[in-house]
C-alpha cells in the first residue's frame, strides 16, 4: 500500500481555506445586494402563442 505525501494534504488544506474565504466574501455582497425585480413588459404573457393559438382554432373551424 502507498502512503500518501504529505504536500497533496497541504495543498488541500490551502485549496479549502481559500474556498472558505471565497464563500465569506459572497454572503457580504448579497447581504449588500438589492432583490431583482421584474419589468412590467417581463410579466405579459406571450403574445405570438396566443395569437398563433387563435389563428390555429380559426384555420380548423374554416377547414
Amino acid at each position: 500500500m502507498l502512503q500518501r505525501k504529505i504536500k497533496t494534504k497541504l495543498i488541500l488544506k490551502k485549496f479549502l481555506k481559500e474556498n472558505k474565504n471565497i464563500l465569506k466574501e459572497l454572503t457580504r455582497k448579497t447581504i449588500k445586494a438589492k432583490p431583482y425585480t421584474r419589468d412590467p413588459w417581463m410579466m405579459n404573457s406571450k403574445v405570438t402563442e396566443d395569437t398563433y393559438e387563435e389563428f390555429l382554432k380559426k384555420e380548423t373551424e374554416d377547414f
